[in-house]
């Protein structure tokens, strides 16, 4: 045997009987773990030979030469590959045609389909309208037929999902833009600040400006580290509205800025939450101003309402059809109604021969000028008065309403009556005064003719009394003929000072000055006036003179100017004594009043629109603006 190169024979127990050619290294020993062996190096194969007759009785290991053995297992070998790979190629070769029109090509479009529907959502466009190849595939029935539809599925779902995204990061951006315009450009201080603390997160310029610090150095600080807030009390009030309400809307608290000024403000603020942290957004309006406006116009309303309400004339504010719209207290105390009576009437009610006629083309005059009129009102007991009524257009609200002023001349038309009953008297006092005149005058012609005889002492002491009584009498004739006469003053330039300096140093040559010290005050001072010096003079000698008779010898009787402002002088003569009662001015330019303590009446009256003197122990003032006297 061409491939054995030895063996060993040996016995059941292990024992070397003998060996031939070349000698095997497998050994009985070995048994039963391994009956064979192979040495790489050497090429060799031992192995248990078990031939039938020595099975029973020896043991024959042979050595056979492995080398063939090797050249045809990798001839096998070879063989084999060389199946396997042509078999390899031409299933490989099939697979590839067949998986190139079933997957690979599908695979490759859906691919392709994919990138361009990548680039066209990132172009922001429509991915559905795109021709994807692989819709060719879906008619097919099988998994890749799913997987094609579901493509187009998750294709359109993307799209949607980046459009609905898109859509609201546009409408984010679009929210936050307005937001940042409205909070940044505000006109009106913005702040917002964690709830809790008051720590601000962010301001306006406007809330800047309000405070007078830059927005960087003021983010980041507390309210109360800034000392907005006046009163502390304010902000806990605040904070349990916001508590309870989650909003406050236009409460006015008073804030304070960097400089320590103090302003009104109308306060509202929200909370929001932002990153998890509940934050106020507020928004404050400064109203010092308005406020300030305000109150200035409550106190003028006040002021006007006051003026209007202590007016002495009634007050009517009258609508188109004659209602009355105001009315001021005197006109409910003139005609004896309440108020809310008063608005319920009209004009006809309590005017007669009222012309809502005539009041509306009042109330349409384009000049818009006042008319005066007379009339009669009618108070609520029936009883009627004369009223003379200016009546004027004004606008209330863009509406022409007319304003009526009425005011009761009652008095009026009694003086005006007294003064034609006093004219008719005067005419016939005058009327008298020229008929006694003449038969007085020849009397005393007589008289004084009669002086100029040789009578007894007796005699003469009668004549002399009736000489002093027919003068009297006939100089009470000419003032009665003097105060029925209307008179005129004859004006001419007065330097005031000089003429009373003179009167006064005339005066005082007088009897019943030269018992009584007269002094006189401001009268170098120099002042020049247009007046009728003869009737000013008869006003201050009867001033001096009533003066000096009032009080007792020794007393000081002071004559003094004042002419501190250039539109008033004051000139006035008093003696010590009371001021005149407020009851008396009135009556002081009625002839022949008894005012003295004596009861005696003045027997001088004083010249028309002047001041009589007064007999008793009063101070008498003359006070003037500069005019004629």
């Amino acid at each position: 045997m061409r491939w054995c190169w030895g063996g060993a024979l040996y016995t059941l127990e292990g024992e070397l009987v003998g060996t031939f050619g070349e000698a095997p290294q497998l050994t009985p020993a070995s048994f039963p773990q391994r009956q064979e062996a192979y040495d790489r190096r050497t090429q060799r194969y031992d192995a248990l030979w078990e031939m039938s007759p020595l099975k029973s009785r020896y043991s024959l290991i042979v050595r056979h030469d492995a080398t063939w053995v090797g050249r045809e297992f990798y001839a096998f070998i070879g063989r084999i590959t060389g199946l396997v790979m042509i078999i390899s190629v031409f299933v490989t070769g099939a697979t590839m045609v067949v998986l190139e029109r079933l997957v690979i090509s599908p695979i490759l479009a859906l691919r392709r389909d994919l990138m361009r529907a990548g680039e066209t959502i990132r172009q922001q466009k429509e991915a559905l309208s795109i021709p994807f190849e692989s819709r060719l595939q879906e008619t097919r029935r099988d998994e890749w037929g799913d997987v094609v539809l579901t493509f187009e599925e998750m294709v359109g779902q993307v799209s949607a999902a980046i459009a609905e995204r898109e859509q609201a990061e546009t409408e984010l951006r679009f929210s936050e833009e307005k937001f940042s315009k409205t909070f940044y450009d505000s006109p009106q201080p913005m702040l917002l600040s964690i709830l809790e603390d008051g720590r601000l997160l962010e301001v306006n310029d406007s809330f800047s400006r309000f405070y007078g610090t830059p927005c960087e150095q003021v983010i980041g600080r507390t309210v109360g580290d800034l000392n907005l807030w006046v009163r502390p009390s304010d902000r806990a009030e605040m904070l349990e509205m916001m508590t309870q309400y989650g909003f406050v809307r236009d409460r006015e608290y008073p804030f304070q800025t960097s400089q320590g000024t103090i302003r009104t403000m109308l306060f509202s603020a929200e909370t929001l939450q932002i990153n998890g942290r509940q934050c106020l957004l507020s928004v404050v309006n400064d109203i010092t101003e308005r406020k300030a406006a305000e109150q200035a116009l409550r106190e003028s309303e006040q002021r006007f309402r006051a003026l209007v309400e202590q007016a002495s004339d009634a007050l009517f504010v009258v609508n188109g059809d004659g209602t009355f719209l105001d009315v001021n207290q005197q006109a409910c105390h003139t005609l004896g109604y309440s108020r809310e009576e008063l608005l319920a009437l009209t004009v006809t009610d309590i005017q007669q021969s009222a012309s809502l006629a005539a009041l509306n083309q009042v109330r349409q005059r384009e000049t818009g000028l006042p008319v005066t009129q007379e009339g009669i009102h009618a108070r609520k007991d029936g009883s009627t008065f004369p009223v003379e009524v200016r009546i004027g257009r004004i606008d209330i609200q863009g509406k022409p309403v007319l304003l009526a002023l009425a005011r009761d001349i009652t008095e009026r038309k009694q003086a005006e009556s007294a003064r034609a009953r006093l004219a008719e008297i005067g005419e016939l006092a005058a009327m008298i005064v020229h008929e006694v005149r003449n038969p007085l005058t020849t009397i005393l012609m007589g008289l004084q003719s009669l002086a100029s005889l040789e009578l007894p002492e007796r005699s003469q002491m009668r004549l002399s009394f009736a000489l002093d009584e027919s003068e009297r009498l006939q100089r009470l004739l000419n003032e009665i003929l003097l105060y029925a006469r209307e008179q005129a003053l004859q004006l001419t330039p007065i330097k005031l000072n000089q003429c009373l300096q003179e009167l006064v140093e005339g005066f005082k040559e007088q009897p019943m000055a030269m018992a009584r010290h007269i002094k006189g005050v401001g009268l170098d001072m120099p002042v020049t006036i247009a007046g009728d010096l003869d009737k000013l003079k008869q006003v201050f000698i009867n001033l001096l003179s009533n003066a000096c008779e009032a009080v007792p010898a020794g007393e000081t009787v002071t004559f003094s100017v004042n002419c501190s402002t250039t539109s008033h002088i004051s000139i006035q003569v008093h003696n010590g004594g009371d001021p005149i009662p407020p009851e008396l001015l009135p009556k002081l330019t009625q002839p022949f009043l008894p005012l003295s303590p004596l009861g005696t009446a003045w027997d001088w009256p004083l010249p028309a629109a002047l001041s009589r003197p007064i007999r008793g122990r009063y101070r008498s003032n003359l006070r003037r603006k500069p005019g004629p006297w």
